[in-house]
């Protein structure tokens, strides 16, 4: 059985995020540094 991770990108401009692709949570980690968005990010194991 594989096991998935899943991205959890929570902030005031987006509202909590959960996303499956690590490259998508990348690209939105850096647009939100890039904009000055203050954020929290987290992952977990499924």
């Amino acid at each position: 059985m594989a096991t998935k991770i899943y991205y959890r990108i929570t902030s005031h401009e987006i509202g909590e995020v959960l996303l499956k692709r690590r490259k998508i949570a990348k690209a939105l980690r850096w647009w939100l540094r890039e904009n000055g968005c203050i954020y929290t990010s987290t992952y977990c194991f499924i």
